[in-house]
C-alpha cells in the first residue's frame, strides 16, 4: 500500500504540471506510435504462507515469509489515434526477480505428546515473473513540435509465475531439516495502471519520425496462490526509457 501511495502521488504530480497555452491548443496529428523501453520495476511485495498438516498424530505448522523485490523491466507498446488527441493502445511489459523465503516450523515430537519443536530453514532464489498487458486510453499533449507528453490509464491483465514453499521434509532424530519442497504457480489477474510518457523527437528515419522517451507507470493487482494463506500484490512503479516511432 505504501508503494501504491507513492506511485500515485508521483503520477499525480506529473499530471498537475500546467501545460503552456500554446501546447493546450496544439493538435497531435500523427496516426499513432510504437515504443520500446528498458528499465526497472521498483517496490516490494510480501508473500506469507502458513500450512498445517498432521505428523505423529499431532498438528504441525509451517510458515514461509518471502519478500518479492524489484527487478528489470522490458516494455513494448503502441497506440492509434481515434479522436482528437485521444489514442487507444496496448503495451506488454515483463519483469522478473529472485528472493529468499525464511521458513519457520513447529514439529511434534515422535515420542512425547504435546512437545512441539521449533525448526527453521531458508529457501533461496525463488523466482517471480510478471507478464502484463496494459490496455490504455492515452491523451497525447504536444508541448512543442518536438516534445509531447502522453497521459494513460486503463486495465492491466497480469500473468504471474511464482515459486513458493509447500513443504519442509524432516527426519529423526533431531529433527533434521531437509531441502524445502517448492511449487511454481501460474495465475492470471486483472488490475489497473496509470502512466506518463514523455517523448522527444530527434529526426526521421525512412520517412518516419523517431525519437527517445521516458516512461513512468504504476500498475496494481493481486493474485491468490495455491496453498498460500494471503493474497499477493503484483505490479508496482515502473521507470523505463527507450525509443519511439510515430506513423
Amino acid at each position: 500500500m505504501q508503494m501504491m501511495k507513492v506511485g500515485l502521488l508521483v503520477l499525480c504530480a506529473c499530471a498537475a504540471v500546467p501545460a503552456p497555452a500554446s501546447a493546450q491548443q496544439m493538435q497531435w496529428t500523427d496516426k499513432g506510435f510504437v515504443s520500446a523501453n528498458v528499465g526497472v520495476q521498483v517496490g516490494s511485495h510480501d508473500l506469507n504462507g502458513t500450512q498445517t498438516f498432521t505428523l505423529y498424530d499431532e498438528p504441525a505448522t509451517l510458515t514461509a515469509v518471502q519478500k518479492v523485490g524489484s527487478g528489470p523491466l522490458f516494455d513494448l507498446g503502441g497506440g492509434y489515434r481515434v479522436w482528437s488527441n485521444v489514442l487507444v493502445g496496448v503495451a506488454y511489459s515483463w519483469s522478473s526477480s529472485n528472493s529468499d523465503a525464511a521458513i519457520a516450523g513447529s514439529i511434534p515430537d515422535p515420542v512425547f505428546f504435546d512437545r512441539p519443536r521449533a525448526v527453521t530453514a531458508t529457501a533461496s532464489d525463488l523466482t517471480h515473473t510478471e507478464n502484463a498487458l496494459h490496455l490504455d486510453a492515452t491523451w497525447m499533449m504536444p508541448v512543442t513540435d518536438k516534445i509531447d507528453v502522453g497521459f494513460s490509464a486503463g486495465p492491466t491483465i497480469f500473468f504471474v509465475k511464482q515459486e513458493h514453499v509447500t513443504a519442509l521434509p524432516v527426519t529423526e532424530p533431531g529433527p533434521t531439516v531437509g531441502t524445502p519442497t517448492l511449487a511454481k504457480d501460474s495465475k492470471t489477474s486483472v488490475g489497473v495502471n496509470f502512466g506518463v510518457d514523455v517523448n522527444y523527437l530527434l529526426g526521421t528515419v525512412m520517412g518516419k519520425p523517431w525519437g527517445v522517451g521516458g516512461l513512468a507507470r504504476y500498475s496494481w493487482g493481486s493474485v491468490t496462490l495455491d496453498g498460500v494463506s494471503e493474497k499477493m500484490t503484483v505490479g508496482g512503479f515502473q521507470l523505463a526509457a527507450g525509443a519511439r516511432m510515430r506513423f
